[in-house]
């Protein structure tokens, strides 16, 4: 009697191709001088008053950099201890989602997270002038975070208040060591949150009317 083998990993296509871009962008920085690897950081990175002022013609410079910035931010991290959590947890959240919606309807709903993120970064710009540059994909997987949830738990709305409260009482209260850097993109994790969690029923439902269509 044979056995099927398992793959170790057992991962959806654009989750593992979201890791290596990730990886990849990571370890190009790594070889880059630390000089060149801050200024990749530093245009690639989201910041909301620099966007804001590109968006509204008050800002010359770097005009492509800053409008692609919402997406870019997403492919960068401070560290490899940051990428290997964000990966971690893209790893764990995105497959389960990928296999529900497909790869296309993931890719967007991915992406539109990490919109969802950096405009939860230029609401909290707005409201308390804050001059910060965010990086990497953790607002993005909240999302993925949010989405998983929606669909696993019916009553979701004490998970929900526990991961916004608990974001923002890092945000406010730091992480120990940190010192006057502010550890987390506070905001990002809860606007890419609420932007998996709220809109996960748009994509799944035209997954699930294609599913009945080629049934």
């Amino acid at each position: 009697m044979s056995q099927t083998s398992q793959p170790m990993i057992n991962a959806t296509p654009v989750v593992l191709a979201l890791i290596a871009v990730n990886v990849a962008v990571h370890a190009i920085r790594l070889l880059l001088p630390a000089q060149w690897s801050d200024i990749a950081a530093t245009l690639g990175g989201f910041s909301a008053p620099w966007f804001v002022a590109t968006v509204m013609g008050m800002q010359p410079d770097y005009i492509i950099f800053q409008l692609l910035s919402p997406l870019t931010y997403a492919f960068l991290h401070a560290d490899l201890l940051h990428l290997t959590i964000n990966m971690a947890f893209l790893l764990a959240f995105g497959t389960a989602i990928e296999r529900r919606l497909g790869r296309l309807r993931f890719v967007a709903l991915y992406l539109i997270c990490g919109l969802g993120a950096a405009a939860a970064s230029v609401a909290l710009f707005y409201y308390s002038q804050e001059q910060t540059i965010i990086v990497g994909a953790s607002g993005a997987v909240s999302g993925l975070f949010g989405a998983v949830l929606r669909v696993t738990t019916r009553r979701a709305w004490a998970a929900i208040a526990i991961f916004i409260l608990s974001n923002m009482i890092i945000g406010y209260t730091g992480l120990p060591g940190a010192g006057t850097v502010r550890a987390i993109a506070w905001e990002a994790h809860i606007g890419g949150f609420l932007t998996g969690y709220l809109l996960l029923p748009l994509f799944d439902g035209a997954a699930r009317k294609l599913e009945r269509n080629l049934s």
